[in-house]
């Protein structure tokens, strides 16, 4: 892939898509607004897709060109049997229980996830068999190091061409407390969103470090999931206590929006408009009804809702170029 000459006129162009549980669904309902627009493949405009946790999955999906209205679908119809709406704690009692039951397992089954996937794509299929480069970050925790689950976009790379791609979906996604660790390869895996929840940094490192794309040749599309901020009111008190943390995922919504803001922050000072931002933050009436492992039908429709608005206002303008992207950036089949 040396010989591949990027410039302002032929860019490396990158999807990558934020993680945030249930709320993924955001990205996956603006990438089908994409898809009705252009009616074909979302993945056939990049030359590379990164998603992190929920994005991650969906990035797959791009990688695989499995239709985002069948995303949607199948999110929309197992939501619910992924996040049981019975299991939020409300309380400090019911919290407090709730945090002595799930004491030494997780909160969730990862067997109706492992489900929604395997109807997306087959259980049986490998990384090596995606059509479209995909790089995913996860946590190997065997070896207490990160890693990025790659294509074969390089000709030296085999590591990752026979692994399953439904074990690399759930290596991203392993949320700790919500999901049990992911096991790939003899080693377990925790979610990528403890390093990398936002995966602009892994698309633009990609590009320059191991493609050999000059800075100003990088475009980004990137994609949230309602998370812009997220804010603890001084009505909570400072003595934050474990279940203080956990409740209502507190101690992640923290995590994932202050890795958004700062990615957000820095690849806007590298990339200017090269750096195309999609994402809508709800209002505070909205964001009640929204969560990491909330999929009740308000939550369904607030997230559909807000995805197609912000993807919408956008084709006809700046979303354009990136849809309008043919990718020079190819796989290499084979041994």
């Amino acid at each position: 892939m040396s010989d591949i000459i990027w410039t302002t006129k032929q860019p490396f162009q990158a999807l990558a898509l934020t993680g945030g549980g249930f709320r993924g669904l955001f990205a996956a309902q603006a990438l089908q607004c994409m898809e009705e627009h252009l009616g074909h493949p979302v993945g056939r405009h990049f030359d590379i897709s990164c998603g992190t946790s929920i994005g991650g999955i969906v990035a797959l999906a791009v990688a695989f060109e499995i239709p985002m209205k069948k995303v949607v679908e199948v999110f929309t119809a197992q939501g619910e049997e992924i996040f049981p709406s019975h299991k939020h704690p409300k309380g400090k009692f019911q919290i407090g229980y709730d945090l002595f039951k799930h004491r030494n397992r997780p909160r969730y089954s990862s067997t109706p996830l492992k489900a929604a996937i395997a109807s997306l794509i087959p259980g049986d299929a490998l990384l090596g068999d995606a059509i479209h480069p995909v790089a995913i970050p996860a946590v190997n925790v065997t070896e207490g190091r990160p890693q990025v689950f790659k294509t074969r976009h390089k000709p030296e790379w085999h590591r990752d061409l026979k692994l399953k791609a439904i074990d690399v979906a759930l290596a991203t996604s392993a949320a700790p407390t919500f999901f049990e660790l992911a096991e790939v390869s003899g080693s377990l895996y925790s979610d990528g969103g403890l390093f990398a929840n936002a995966p602009d940094l892994i698309a633009c490192h990609e590009a320059e470090h191991y493609l050999n794309a000059p800075i100003d040749a990088v475009r980004i599309l990137s994609i949230g999931t309602t998370t812009k901020s997220y804010s603890i009111s001084f009505n909570a008190g400072r003595n934050f206590g474990v279940a203080d943390w956990m409740q209502d995922a507190r101690l992640f919504s923290v995590m994932i929006s202050a890795q958004q803001q700062f990615v957000d922050q820095l690849m806007s000072h590298r990339l200017g408009d090269r750096y195309l931002r999609l994402d809508k933050e709800p209002s505070q009436e909205q964001a009640s009804d929204l969560g990491l492992d909330v999929a009740t039908p308000v939550a369904i429709k607030t997230l559909k809702a807000l995805a197609t608005k912000a993807t919408t206002d956008l084709i006809g303008n700046r979303l354009d170029a990136y849809l309008a992207h043919t990718p020079q950036l190819k796989l290499i089949k084979g041994e």
